[in-house]
C-alpha cells in the first residue's frame, strides 16, 4: 500500500474516530493488541512470526489474524484497521 493511501486512510479513519464511527472489538485484549502489532511487523519484514498456536487460533477466530501455510500467519484487514483504531483512540484520547 502506498504511503498517501494509507495517509488517507488514516486521515479518515481519524475523522470517523472524532465523530464516534468506529467499531472496536471490545473483545481484544491489550496483549491481543500487541500480538497484532508483532504480526504486522513481521509482514513488513517478510520475517516470519513467532507467534504460539493459543494466539493465533484466538486472533483467526475473531477474524484478526490468519493462517498462511505451517507456521505463517498474517494480520487481515480487520486485524490492520483494529490496530489503526487503538493507535486513534490513543492519539484523540
Amino acid at each position: 500500500m502506498e504511503v498517501a493511501s494509507v495517509r488517507s486512510l488514516h486521515a479518515v479513519k481519524q475523522q470517523d474516530f472524532r465523530q464516534g464511527n468506529t467499531a472496536m472489538d471490545r473483545r481484544l485484549t491489550n496483549e491481543d493488541i500487541d500480538w497484532l502489532r508483532k504480526l504486522r511487523n513481521a509482514r513488513a519484514t517478510n520475517q516470519p512470526s513467532d507467534i504460539p498456536t493459543s494466539v493465533v487460533r484466538r486472533l483467526t477466530l475473531l477474524a484478526c489474524a490468519e493462517v498462511k501455510g505451517p507456521k505463517g500467519y498474517s494480520i487481515t484487514l480487520r486485524g490492520r484497521d483494529e490496530l489503526i483504531d487503538r493507535d486513534l483512540e490513543k492519539e484523540v484520547g
